[in-house]
């Protein structure tokens, strides 16, 4: 066998996005496209009938003060997240610990230096040598799997509520006019996990004047339903066209339909299939806000 073929190897991760970036973008006239607070939220159905409730909220008007997390200084913000929870739902005894002894620190700096074929030819020729870094690889991944367990079993059926925010530091600030007192800096994004163990989904408050508004707008649907249904009828006799011209009628009828978002098997998948929801929700509502302002005359 190849010794070398198993020392570690730098799989690499992909970054996360740029926090600042995504939220301090501005128009070529230069207004914000974030000016106003927006949002998401989005389910992930857990084994045991639970739910896992991933959502957040960027208010660009909510101040920060200068001991909160920023988006400038941290490099992956959502490991940062994970960490923060892990801290909350894992015992300690369960954590992977986030500084290295002198041991792991010493093997890092000589497996990522050294060429493999020095490293298989000499130091690991020696059977102790060999067996040393070998042990401490399985100690370091039986570390990594214990908490990648635990915080995953916790996620699943635990009921918890858990915040993380960071402070868009490069988002443009109001002027602060002629006032003495510096102004407050604002604009935070705050991202929420919760678990929900008895799977119900929370629905919203709504107060009178919503519910008048909900009512005012469910009699306008209503109104114009006959003219929406043509086009519908349309829409679905075009597909149902498709389904019939690829003889998968009878596919479709006895089908066994799946649409839930599940949780993984893992935290980390969790936090990657989070990671790609947020940034694309991010990206869509940016490109909205922006078509919406290029049609406002107010803008113009």
């Amino acid at each position: 066998m190849d010794i070398s073929a198993i020392l570690p190897v730098n799989m690499g991760n992909e970054a996360s996005s740029s926090l600042n970036d995504d939220f301090s973008a501005q128009t070529p006239a230069g207004d914000s496209i974030f000016n106003k607070p927006m949002g998401a939220r989005t389910f992930f159905r857990t084994p045991t009938g639970g739910l896992v409730c991933v959502n957040f909220i960027f208010d660009p008007k909510k101040p920060y003060g200068e001991d909160y997390n920023m988006a400038s200084v941290t490099q992956d913000w959502m490991a940062d997240l994970r960490d923060a929870l892990t801290k909350q739902l894992v015992d300690e005894k369960d954590q992977v610990p986030k500084i290295k002894t002198l041991e792991e620190t010493i093997w890092d700096q000589m497996t990522s230096l050294l060429p493999k074929e020095t490293l298989a030819k000499n130091l690991f020729s020696d059977k102790a040598q060999f067996e040393a870094y070998t042990s401490l690889l399985k100690a370091n991944v039986t570390k990594v799997f214990n908490e990648e367990t635990a915080l995953t079993e916790k996620m699943r059926t635990e009921k918890y509520s858990f915040s993380f925010e960071i402070a868009i530091d490069a988002y443009p600030q109001a002027l602060g006019g002629n006032n003495e007192k510096r102004a407050e800096r604002t604009g935070v994004l705050t991202f929420n996990i919760s678990g929900i163990p008895d799977g119900k989904i929370p629905m919203p408050e709504v107060s009178e004047d919503n519910e008048n508004n909900r009512k005012s707008k469910k009699r306008k649907t209503q109104e114009s339903e006959s003219t929406s249904n043509s086009s519908k009828k349309v829409k679905t006799s075009d597909a149902q066209k498709l389904i019939n011209d690829l003889a998968l009628k009878d596919a479709y009828d006895s089908a066994t339909v799946e649409q839930h978002k599940n949780f993984p098997h893992s935290a980390s998948q969790f936090f990657e299939m989070v990671n790609r929801w947020f940034s694309s929700v991010v990206s869509l509502r940016a490109t909205k806000l922006e078509k919406d302002r290029n049609r406002n005359p107010l803008y113009q």
